[in-house]
């Protein structure tokens, strides 16, 4: 067995995920005591879920870095992102996997504040073929509520990028 077939990344992405559900009840709650309006509720979630993407992102890309290293153990050429990313046996649309929505998503996230328009590249190809545009006013919950359903249960999130990781470990090894 190769050392990084063992997941070293899923339990402190777990921890992660816990951390940014627990502020999601918050504001749940604050809304509830204190009969809020849902609107600001949304742009109080919408960061968190940012968070959520990146988290999620971060543990893809230590994957797909796993994976080569497990392959260059075996003497094998390396994967691309692309290609590693396009391995997923769930996707979203023709050509759109669960994990190229949640890399467009994190990709938007952490870099919607740069834009001075809505750019044409990989990212907005990827969220507009998920419904996502410049019009979107909540980007990141759009993607949550696409893989994770209306209820924002991150733990989703978790369990598809550990699903992922499995899948791409025994299918490109």
């Amino acid at each position: 067995m190769n050392i990084h077939e063992i997941d070293w990344r899923i339990e402190p992405l777990h921890d992660v995920i816990v951390g940014i559900e627990a502020g999601l009840a918050a504001i749940r709650q604050r809304l509830k005591e204190e009969g809020g309006d849902g609107i600001t509720a949304t742009e109080h979630a919408e960061p968190l879920l940012g968070l959520g993407f990146v988290a999620a992102q971060t543990y893809v890309l230590g994957t797909w870095t796993d994976l080569n290293r497990i392959r260059d153990g075996s003497a094998e050429a390396p994967v691309s992102k692309t290609d590693c990313y396009a391995t997923d046996s769930i996707t979203v649309q023709p050509g759109i996997t669960r994990v190229h929505v949640i890399n467009a998503a994190a990709n938007y996230f952490k870099h919607h504040d740069d834009w001075p328009e809505w750019p044409r590249n990989e990212t907005a190809r990827i969220l507009a073929a998920v419904g996502i545009t410049k019009d979107t006013e909540f980007p990141c919950i759009h993607a949550t509520e696409l893989l994770c359903g209306p209820a924002w249960r991150l733990i989703v999130l978790h369990q598809i990028v550990k699903e992922w990781r499995e899948h791409v470990v025994r299918t490109l090894q």
